[in-house]
């Protein structure tokens, strides 16, 4: 029986506790500094623990799910990883590069796994175009276009910069994350729009003044020479998301929008893919639910988590670094 402490009981981590719910031989804890946590907890058939650090010092517990906003992640990761814990992180890993490498360093000295939230990767469309990529079937990328777009207006905090909130923490982090799985580590990241577009929010039928960007859009170089452009937002009324990629046999397009079609179109034939477009289709899948399996997976089996690394957020974390500070 693998024991999991959830800190947090807002909208991620109600996913989290639901996913956990399908998972067999699995015994979770929830605790927050707010009483709605208690609820949340109920809800799922958690056990409840009104203060984290004493969830976190708990010795029966195996792993800590952080579920908090940006700001707190760095604390609750350290201080689980300082009680003997694995850690699952919702994204992104840290506030700063400094926090991020603080993380980093804990984890080798205590041998501990830490995972974080870049579920996209989990997607069957994406993680079918890192097969097309790694096979070579569209020949050698050169080009990419990366967007990614939601409305916002959930919570205040995710529009508040002292909060971690922002369209690139929101969202661009997800884009990043499958650039640097597709086509390696990050090498120049040129901000060539950021701003805040809506200027007032209702959220909870109050005004919002939002401090943080709500759209963005980044040129970005790669190790492997492949261009990107990359554009995400909080103000699309209707969530939007899709990806091309552009090489020396042809392009690919897909998206995680199950009624948005994948093409693979081959200017030579190759394998199975003939000359011309290549359609397919792929179901709607619990994201939350497969990465969890796979992070519970990992602490089973002693294996290294090698789909969705920490060198590979910290890769995230440097790019969205040149972003803020560009904008400041």
């Amino acid at each position: 029986m693998i024991k999991i402490g959830v800190i947090g009981c807002g909208k991620i981590a109600e996913k989290h506790l639901n996913a956990y719910k399908k998972i067999d031989d699995i015994d979770v804890f929830v605790s927050d500094i707010v009483e709605k946590g208690r609820v949340v907890a109920n809800k799922y058939g958690a056990k409840w623990y009104d203060d984290p650090e004493r969830l976190i010092l708990e010795g029966k517990v195996d792993a800590i799910d952080i579920c908090v906003p940006t700001p707190s992640h760095h604390d609750f990761i350290v201080k689980a990883l300082k009680s003997g814990k694995h850690v699952f992180c919702e994204k992104p890993l840290a506030s700063s590069i400094e926090e991020a490498e603080q993380i980093q360093a804990k984890a080798m000295q205590t041998n501990k796994l830490i995972m974080v939230g870049y579920l996209y990767r989990f997607h069957p469309a994406f993680e079918f175009a890192n097969d097309i990529i790694k096979e070579k079937i569209i020949g050698e990328p050169y080009y990419a276009f990366f967007r990614l777009g939601g409305r916002g207006s959930h919570k205040a905090w995710k529009h508040l910069k002292k909060t971690g909130g922002g369209a690139a923490n929101e969202m661009l982090v997800h884009m990043l994350d499958l650039v640097v799985w597709y086509f390696g580590e990050i090498t120049k990241v040129d901000n060539l729009y950021t701003d805040i577009i809506l200027k007032e929010r209702m959220i909870e039928n109050k005004i919002v003044k939002p401090t943080a960007e709500d759209l963005t859009l980044l040129k970005i170089d790669t190790t492997s020479d492949v261009k990107v452009l990359c554009q995400c937002d909080l103000i699309t009324p209707s969530y939007m998301n899709f990806i091309e990629i552009h090489g020396t046999n042809g392009s690919m397009y897909t998206s995680i929008l199950d009624h948005f079609p994948t093409n693979v179109y081959c200017k030579e034939p190759i394998g199975i893919y003939d000359r011309g477009n290549n359609f397919f289709k792929f179901s709607k899948v619990d994201l939350f639910e497969k990465e969890l399996r796979y992070f519970i997976s990992c602490m089973k089996n002693r294996c290294v988590n090698d789909v969705d690394s920490l060198r590979d957020s910290i890769s995230v974390m440097k790019a969205i670094n040149i972003l803020y500070k560009e904008n400041d």
